[in-house]
């Protein structure tokens, strides 16, 4: 039933969560939670720019130069300000609602296969949550199954 002037549940307090939430900040997030199903990596400028594609037609642009960014007027691009940490790409972002974001890219040991790690804090009580999605290397998979065949 609700306590009179507090909110639509039966313990007072909104339901649903989120109610300041624009629908542009809930497709950010989902952004961050869905990983993309394949990632093209192209250097633009050599250890200055980072371009990443992924299977939605979206291009991501990291700069690691402390540039100005330009804001973003379409959904298909981003720029995104990062920095090296050793054989690490890095980047410092804010979700949607202001909290800290941090992302790293850096290929594994053989090289086979890039490591995204999503670093992102939730909730309240600030809880850190971390993600990794784990891309395979396309052209590896290939050669790798066709030396698998001989």
């Amino acid at each position: 039933m609700g306590i009179p002037g507090m909110g639509g549940g039966p313990y007072g307090g909104r339901r649903g969560g989120g109610g300041s939430e624009s629908d542009e900040d809930r497709q950010r997030m989902q952004e961050f939670m869905n990983p993309s199903r394949s990632l093209t990596v192209a250097e633009a400028k050599k250890d200055v720019e980072i371009d990443m594609f992924d299977d939605h037609e979206r291009k991501s642009a990291f700069f690691t130069d402390g540039r100005k960014l330009q804001k973003t007027k379409d959904s298909t691009t981003q720029e995104i300000a990062a920095h090296w940490d050793s054989n690490r790409l890095v980047t410092d972002e804010k979700s949607p609602s202001g909290r800290k974001i941090s992302r790293t890219y850096e290929l594994s040991y053989d090289g086979m296969q890039l490591y995204e790690t999503l670093r992102l804090t939730r909730g309240r009580s600030d809880t850190q949550t971390s993600i990794r999605y784990v891309y395979d290397q396309a052209d590896a998979r290939t050669a790798h199954s066709s030396q698998t065949r001989r």
